[in-house]
């Protein structure tokens, strides 16, 4: 069982610029005002590259964020007041979105929404990065906790970050737990292509213990899930309202209806 209060020093690992806050902005939240030092370090946050043809996807997100034609510096922003108003610091880790990564030949790797919410590309180059990003870390803030996403959705910057985190764990003793990634885990997004969490656990790298279901409350976490003002219409497609849909997923754990994020405790397979 994972105990968040016994915890001092919390890396909460995040594939984009609002994952750690919509999955586990309560626990965050609440071990921040137990005086612990929680750290949501994004990966996938560098700059959109300048000068080149952006792939139908991107194009398509960047009219949808309407920030521009640089959009991770306003999104950095909108994660830097997600994230301090829940009394945690954010870390940025400059890596490329999955939107922009190319093959060695310059061709998108990832054109779609249904490449990204497929398997890793073979030439996709960011395994070595990655890990090397995680390993820094790791050392840098020493954490006692490491939490990273399950991979519930299937989305691709997900997948390679869960796998990064489970060559770590082969390689330094970390307690690291899973979160469950939201939206996905409600079933509910992508629209097309639905997963859960049973899914996601059956392909995951690592082996789940058991799980721990975290009491926190609610609106902390719907404040900060609004500083992503850019990104809610994406998030929460066909007009779903964001409250409505993280109230009823974080009261469905349990019977009385108690405000609740789970984490998955996990071993790394032999």
């Amino acid at each position: 069982m994972i105990d968040i209060d016994a915890c001092r020093t919390i890396l909460v690992v995040s594939p984009h610029l609002d994952d750690g806050v919509l999955s586990v902005g309560g626990l965050i939240e609440r071990a921040a005002v137990n005086g612990a030092d929680v750290i949501v370090a994004t990966v996938f946050t560098a700059d959109s590259p300048q000068g080149g043809a952006l792939s139908p996807l991107a194009q398509e997100l960047h009219g949808m964020w309407n920030l521009g034609a640089n959009p991770y510096a306003p999104r950095r922003d909108e994660d830097e007041i997600a994230v301090t108003s829940l009394g945690a610091r954010p870390v940025f880790g400059g890596l490329l979105d999955a939107l922009y990564r190319t093959s060695h030949g310059g061709a998108p790797l990832y054109p779609t929404r249904q490449s990204v919410f497929a398997a890793p590309h073979v030439d996709d180059p960011i395994g070595a990065p990655l890990l090397q990003l995680l390993q820094g870390w790791v050392t840098d803030f020493a954490p006692d906790l490491v939490l990273g996403p399950l991979g519930v959705g299937g989305h691709v910057d997900h997948a390679v970050t869960t796998r990064a985190l489970y060559r770590l764990a082969a390689q330094r003793p970390i307690q690291l737990g899973l979160y469950e990634d939201m939206p996905y885990a409600t079933g509910l997004f992508p629209p097309n292509a639905p997963d859960t969490v049973a899914a996601a656990l059956r392909r995951s790298p690592f082996a789940p213990k058991g799980s721990s279901l975290i009491a926190v409350d609610l609106p902390g976490k719907l404040g900060a899930i609004a500083a992503y003002a850019s990104q809610i219409a994406d998030i929460f497609p066909n007009g779903l309202a964001f409250g409505s849909v993280i109230d009823n997923y974080m009261r469905s754990h349990t019977e009385d209806g108690v405000y609740s994020e789970r984490l998955w405790d996990v071993l790394a397979r032999a």
